[in-house]
């Protein structure tokens, strides 16, 4: 099917309200549970989603999230999750952070009768795991912790009912994209690509060209500043109120060029349409032409350009035209051309999404959440938590003893 931008205004409504632009959606498929809570004894899960720049906290089965706020700053974007190394400051840093969510934002007296699921950064360290796990299940009494890998593990499955596809997540920091295929919707790891195309690195695109201009008429201070200007001049057009309320003038080719190379480039090594290109080719044959049909993009940076999922579709569809095409850097993806081809190839976004592309991710954990089915791999129970902690400390007490006794004896 075609992948113009005419197929925008013409893409066909699915049964479940939603539309492919450029495309046409999959069959259904949702994602096969292992292991189940009571809902006799239990209640329902807390949901929480460490994003780049929000926590974003409530109860499974709701469709937004109750609470949402900032990530404190060793728990955000894939560059800084790992500057806490040691199991000890996770603890330090998780136990007030998972405590004044159940006490103060939750309003929960207790966690006893609520299993949490947690959605993570998608390579988070073992430590910031096992501090989760600590926290939640030894000293807040939780009756289990389900990790869910990022947003691809539950986006495709429980928040469109779609087994193949491909997620591409834009927040804060990076851009992360990621196959999704099978019947029970589960990412392809070898697919997963990191890309520092977030806000931020938008912003910081931005300020460095306005400061460099001749023809400025004021300094911008700040990533921070230029969030704040790109947000009014991509709402407002061309004249922004600044923290000194002077009216100013901003170009809008600088914020389109900036928009370009940040996301649109193929010329760019490390815009999201190379990531995307990536991700894809790296994915195995026989998935592919089902995964390119529904590409689902999230994340709240999504949410801060508007029409981003035409555009960025447009700049799929035209990879393979023009001078692109003879290209030496597009001969990696040259196996691409048939799924990307704007009159023959088969491209789809799914537009528009049922819930907002910023709290996606979170809604599709609390659809999952509520189905009562937890997947036994991604889940730790207290009681086989607690169980591994003791013998973890008596295989340490046992190692101790034993290098005393040695000693004593040479």
């Amino acid at each position: 099917m075609a992948t113009s931008s005419s197929s925008w205004a013409s893409s066909s409504r699915t049964a479940a309200g939603r539309r492919t632009i450029g495309g046409r959606t999959s069959s259904a498929g949702g994602a096969t549970a292992t292991s189940s809570y009571s809902s006799a004894t239990l209640l329902a899960p807390v949901v929480i989603e460490f994003g780049s720049s929000y926590l974003r906290i409530g109860i499974s089965g709701e469709a937004a999230p109750r609470h949402i706020v900032p990530t404190p700053a060793p728990l955000g974007a894939l560059p800084q999750i790992t500057a806490l190394k040691n199991e000890a400051e996770w603890d330090g840093c998780l136990y007030p952070l998972l405590s004044h969510i159940s006490t103060n934002l939750l309003l929960l007296k207790s966690l006893k009768s609520r299993p949490v699921i947690i959605v993570e950064p998608f390579v988070s360290p073992t430590a910031f795991q096992n501090a989760i796990c600590k926290s939640l299940l030894g000293w807040l009494g939780a009756p289990s912790v389900t990790f869910v890998p990022g947003a691809a593990a539950v986006a495709l499955p429980y928040g469109l009912a779609l087994g193949h596809g491909i997620v591409v997540d834009v927040g804060r920091a990076e851009g992360r994209v990621t196959v999704v295929a099978g019947e029970s919707g589960h990412p392809l790891l070898d697919t997963f690509r990191v890309s520092p195309c977030g806000i931020e690195q938008l912003a910081q695109n931005f300020m460095d060209v306005m400061n460099d201009s001749p023809s400025k008429s004021f300094e911008i201070a700040s990533v921070s500043d230029a969030i704040a200007i790109l947000h009014d001049s991509l709402l407002n057009g061309k004249e922004v109120n600044t923290a000194t309320d002077e009216e100013i003038h901003i170009d809008p080719e600088a914020v389109n060029s900036c928009l370009h190379e940040t996301y649109f480039d193929f010329a760019n090594p490390e815009s999201l349409l190379r990531c995307f290109l990536a991700s894809l080719s790296s994915c195995p044959i026989d998935f592919r032409k089902e995964a390119v049909r529904n590409v689902c993009c999230i994340g709240g940076t999504v949410e801060f350009i508007p029409n981003f999922e035409r555009k960025f579709l447009n700049a799929l569809a035209d990879v393979f035209t023009g001078p692109t095409d003879e290209d030496e850097s597009s001969l990696a993806f040259r196996s691409l051309r048939p799924l990307l081809d704007k009159k023959e190839g088969c491209l789809g976004i799914v537009y528009p999404l049922p819930f907002s592309p910023g709290i996606f991710a979170w809604t599709a954990a609390s659809v999952f959440g509520s189905t009562g089915a937890l997947p036994i791999e991604q889940t730790v129970h207290k009681q086989a938590f607690l169980s591994s902690q003791s013998n973890d400390s008596a295989r340490s007490k046992e190692v101790v003893r034993d290098f005393l006794l040695n000693s004593a004896t040479q």
